[in-house]
């Protein structure tokens, strides 16, 4: 996890508009999973919804979608590799009215669900902290604090 799941969330947090960053951000966190099922843990999908809800779903769609093309239908929500989008930031000269967030200078990559939007960085860094506070036998010394 500090290997490859933190910096992968850092160098996301530090270009939050990056799609690569993106996909390879929720690629990384979603597969925490494979190593605590390694180590004999269970139930962990079920653990991470109850945990996150609709965070750890988006996180699992871009992951499988980017990876192959799109989601099958055990996804809760469907996605589509390149269905993402840009949100830029609540600056002059780039926000965008009913696109860009109020008081956002970074601004973002966002899945849409029904009416909601997603921001990507958020979902990632929220599944990262339920998997450590979840299982912090396994993850509890990693850092997350500046993710």
């Amino acid at each position: 996890m500090t290997e490859i799941v933190v910096s992968t969330l850092r160098e996301f947090r530090d270009e939050r508009r990056s799609r690569r960053r993106a996909y390879l951000a929720c690629i990384a966190v979603f597969h925490l999973k494979d190593h605590l099922k390694k180590a004999g843990e269970t139930g962990i999908e079920n653990a991470m919804r109850g945990a996150c809800g609709t965070a750890f779903d988006v996180v699992r769609s871009i992951c499988n979608g980017s990876k192959h093309v799109e989601t099958d239908d055990s996804h809760a929500i469907a996605f589509r590799a390149g269905a993402d989008s840009d949100r830029p930031p609540a600056v002059w000269g780039e926000a965008m009215w009913g696109v860009s967030r109020w008081g956002d200078a970074d601004g973002g990559r966002e899945v849409r669900h029904g009416t909601d939007r997603h921001d990507v960085y958020e979902c990632a860094k929220a599944v990262a902290v339920a998997y450590q506070t979840h299982y912090p036998l396994h993850l509890g010394a990693c850092d997350l604090g500046d993710c």
